[in-house]
């Protein structure tokens, strides 16, 4: 064969390759490429809602478990200042301080204020106030605990007097003595909020 057939053969087979190719392109990939293009998008946007659903849930999983822990606010908060004066439940904290301490109780004096301090909050309620006026009488641990047990107690308490004095001190007793009684008058503050 002639050098120049051959060249001749040649640019007709790559013209003929060139043809081909272009047609298995256009009839055969391009159509391929923009499907896959197409499920790339789809993937993008499932994979983009569900994001967004998973954020969406974890935020409300959020939420509930804050207002449980507002649920479990409120309890406390109503332990140390109830709604409405609860009497019957402030004695009966009293009733137990002294019980849990072996103090005891000489006298008891309950006067409810019905005067409500308001706020300029809107959603906070007004604050009233239970004065109780208290005589103990016991040991010096025994007194050391009640008091310790009036500190640490639940309910919002104010002292605003106090007068702790030994008790018929004999001639001849120390008064320090293991056996010997103190008496603890005091007045305190007790505060619920308005119902």
């Amino acid at each position: 064969m002639k050098p120049s057939t051959k060249r001749a053969l040649s640019i007709l087979f790559s013209i003929f390759f060139l043809i081909a190719t272009i047609i298995v392109y256009t009839s055969l990939i391009q159509p391929e490429i923009g499907s896959s293009s197409e499920l790339q998008s789809v993937v993008a946007s499932k994979t983009n809602a569900y994001q967004n659903q998973k954020n969406a849930v974890s935020q409300v999983s959020k939420l509930i478990g804050q207002f449980q822990n507002a649920g479990a606010l409120q309890q406390t908060l109503s332990l140390a200042m109830p709604i409405g004066p609860g009497v019957t439940d402030a004695l009966n904290q009293w009733y137990t301080i002294s019980q849990n301490s072996q103090a005891s109780v000489q006298s008891l004096d309950i006067k409810v204020a019905n005067a409500f301090a308001n706020s300029n909050q809107p959603l906070a309620k007004g604050m009233g106030t239970i004065t109780v006026n208290l005589g103990v009488v016991g040991t010096y641990d025994a007194v050391k605990q009640f008091l310790t047990s009036v500190e640490s107690n639940a309910r919002v308490i104010n002292v605003t007097s106090f007068d702790f004095k030994p008790v018929n001190i004999s001639q001849g007793t120390a008064p320090s003595s293991p056996g010997q009684l103190y008496s603890l008058q005091m007045t305190v503050n007790t505060f619920y909020q308005q119902s």
